[in-house]
Order: structure tokens, then sequence, then C-alpha cells
């Protein structure tokens, strides 16, 4: 008798333990955090990139995303209310876009304006790749959408960017 009673109580803490683990599982997973978490500081990887220089640091352990970006601040650009300015070593975790909702601004961000997403390089294994820009930095057109550069259009043949659209393996520089 008391070993039926002492295998049910131990039955029992084993589905309350089970039952603990699937809720914390699923609200971490629904609440715990977000779709493109960008915005945190993080680590360049080089000293001084240089001031008008765009780079991204890959791999960058500082980001879920692995990509740490700086951008020059366009020239002409009025910086909002409580701009702070990075490090030179210093950039913003970013990851790739299609579209500003896909730039998921983490609250610990000293980007004021919120997020864009664009195509800060055009040279380099991350050409021509969208990546979420805080808009701190750039010249928004009223169009509100970063236009794409010349150097990405994947029509003009010069163009040798290997992450455009028909160039891996038809280009000397890109094989497949």
């Amino acid at each position: 008798m008391v070993r039926s009673l002492q295998g049910s109580v131990t039955g029992l803490a084993l589905a309350a333990l089970a039952s603990i683990t699937v809720v914390g599982a699923v609200g971490g997973a629904l609440g715990g955090c977000s779709e493109n978490p960008v915005g945190r500081k993080c680590d360049l990887g080089v000293e001084n990139p240089g001031a008008n220089e765009a780079v991204v640091g890959s791999p960058s352990l500082d980001c879920s995303t692995r990509q740490c970006l700086k951008v020059p601040i366009d020239t002409g650009k009025d910086t909002p209310e409580g701009f702070q300015p990075l490090a030179a070593n210093t950039g913003m975790c970013t990851d790739t876009c299609e579209s500003d909702d896909d730039c998921d601004k983490v609250s610990e961000s000293p980007c004021v304006s919120g997020f864009t997403c664009g195509i800060p390089l055009t040279v380099g294994p991350f050409c021509c790749r969208k990546l979420c820009i805080c808009k701190d930095y750039v010249i928004l057109p009223d169009s509100g959408k970063l236009p794409t550069p010349m150097a990405c259009d994947p029509s003009i043949e010069a163009n040798s960017c290997c992450n455009l659209d028909g160039r891996v393996g038809n280009y000397p520089n890109c094989p497949a």
C-alpha cells in the first residue's frame, strides 16, 4: 500500500514538472523575444573602420543574428533629439529584411528613430543585401524607403555583386 502511494506521488510530481516545462517553453517562445531583434550595441571587430565607411562585422557574438552594422551619418542629416553617437568600433545588431516591419528594435537600443530596411553596402560579402539600418543615420526620401543603389540593379550586366540574382555560377568572381 505504501509502495503504490509513493509511486502515485512520484508520478504526479513528474507530470507537474513536465507541465511546467511545457508551459515555460511555450511562454518563452510566444512572448520571450521578437522575430528580428535589432539595435543592440555590438563590437564590429575592427578598431577604426573609418568615419565614412559602412561596415558589417560578422560573425558578431554580441548579436543573435551574428551581424553588427555601422553606417556613417548621411551628409546633411539632422540627428534626432537624444541621439547618441557610437564609438568608432561599435555598431548595432542588424538582420536581413524585406521591409521595415522586419526590423524589431530592442528596448536597449541607442537608435532613437527606429529602423528602416535598406542596402548599406555595395561591395564585399554583404553587398546588395537588405539589412535593418537605424534611421538616425540616414536621410529617408518622401517615400519613406531607401532607394536601391545602382550597383545593386541586377539588370545592369556590369554589376558583379554575387548576391544579385543570376550571378552565382555565371560571373567569374561568383563561383557556384
